[in-house]
């Protein structure tokens, strides 16, 4: 129900409401707001400033958005293994429809004031195709003048496709997704308008940081005054809550680089390619977290990273899984230099 409340915090912190259904002041006064709420607060009041339709109109937009808000919903229309999520348009729509006539029945907004349209993003059909047919389907629906918002995706690369070409729409389209935990779409330079209501792998990556990796014995650091010189000792974390963890291996389920992958074709025909899994998006993370955090890390990862990546979803013997375990164990069994 995260949605339901998301849509109404949107207008009712954001804009004012028409005129017909301005509320007593002590019903508008806000609980405090989360750092979620502020990024959405912000994202839709620089849309609400940046589109002006004639001079009149300039005060009047910066107040309130002309109604009805055109938003479209971009998400499977059918459950597949293809989404680990099952992500649907018909359970999504659900979800808003709740929302908006929470809104109405509220007085925030008067009936019909958003015009939501759906679109298949084709996920279920072909992983590879479903990028196309998601950005295929906003443009056209920026090209009809019916895209003020953007909701949904059940996969990261049709997310970081859209999100970095509607922010080129006018002044930019703001996007609200609850996909995209991958670390690459955090970029506020690429995706400006993009808000993702559900952190992101590199908040995970933080807290395997801090629970497992490796941390040397706390420097010493001199601090120079005016009048003296001191020599205080700042330990980097608190070492009896963590494992201290050096010699790391990372095994995890990828088709694109999994062992047991099917081996190309002797008749030269090129296989289709895989797209990387969730689980190669979370370790991605926890890497590049390490090294940027870490100097033991940094040089220890700094030709290859210990991984053994495998494909889940094919068969695999007994004897498979004991070879894929010898190799993790030679990888976490090597000695480092501390």
């Amino acid at each position: 129900m995260a949605l339901c409340a998301n849509i109404y915090i949107i207008y009712y912190k954001c804009g004012s409401p028409p005129p017909s259904t301005i509320l007593p002041q002590s019903t508008l006064l806000p609980t405090q707001p989360t750092p979620t709420f502020s990024l959405i607060r912000d994202t839709v009041k620089r849309f609400q400033n940046s589109r002006p339709n004639s001079p009149k109109q300039q005060q009047f937009i910066s107040r309130r958005h002309e109604l009805p808000y055109h938003v479209i919903l971009v998400l499977p229309a059918k459950e597949s293994n293809n989404d680990k999520f099952g992500l649907t348009i018909e359970k999504a729509r659900a979800v808003i429809d709740i929302a908006v006539e929470d809104v109405i029945k509220s007085g925030i907004m008067p009936k019909n004031w958003i015009n939501l349209t759906v679109h298949d993003s084709r996920y279920w059909e072909d992983t590879s195709l479903a990028e196309r047919w998601s950005t295929t389907g906003v443009v056209k629906a920026y090209c009809e003048r019916r895209l003020d918002a953007i909701f949904g995706f059940a996969d990261s690369y049709s997310l970081a496709t859209v999100a970095k070409v509607s922010a080129g729409f006018g002044n930019g389209i703001p996007v609200f997704t609850t996909a995209g935990l991958t670390s690459q779409i955090g970029s506020k330079k690429d995706f400006p308008f993009l808000t993702r209501m559900q952190g992101s792998y590199r908040q995970m990556a933080d807290s395997v940081y801090q629970l497992i990796a490796y941390h040397p014995p706390a420097e010493a650091t001199t601090t120079t005054t005016t009048t003296t010189t001191s020599t205080t000792l700042k330990p980097s974390f608190n070492v009896s809550s963590n494992l201290n963890y050096q010699n790391l291996v990372f095994m995890y389920h990828d088709k694109r680089r999994a062992m047991n992958r099917p081996q190309a074709s002797k008749t030269g025909e090129v296989q289709e390619q895989e797209l990387s899994s969730h689980c190669f998006f979370a370790v991605y993370a926890i890497k590049h977290y390490f090294a940027e955090n870490s100097e033991y890390f940094k040089e220890s990862w700094q030709i290859q990273t210990p991984a053994v990546a495998f494909d889940e979803e094919l068969n695999r013997t007994k004897e498979d899984v004991s070879g894929w375990l010898k190799v993790v164990s030679q990888y976490a069994n090597v000695p480092q230099k501390v």
